[in-house]
């Protein structure tokens, strides 16, 4: 026989909080909107930045020219 009064309510599940990425998640949730879109803007830069350090140049140490709608170009200084 089962005792409901023993039974707990059922509620929100209770969040993980020793891992970075929970946390992270935890806080994300709480930011503002604004915010989180400026990190997502941000994130998404920081690859394409990778990837274009990942790619490395060419043979013949010059890079491949980048289609004009690509989102970065290169800028030469001094």
């Amino acid at each position: 026989m089962t005792h409901d009064d023993d039974a707990q309510p059922a509620g929100p599940a209770a969040e993980c909080t020793a891992c970075p990425l929970c946390a992270g998640l935890a806080a994300l949730r709480q930011a503002a909107p604004e915010a989180v879109e400026h990190l997502l803007k941000a994130g998404a830069e920081l690859v394409l930045a990778a990837r274009v350090l990942l790619e490395g140049p060419a043979s013949d140490g010059h890079r491949e020219p980048r289609p004009a709608d690509a989102r970065m170009r290169r800028i030469d200084v001094g």
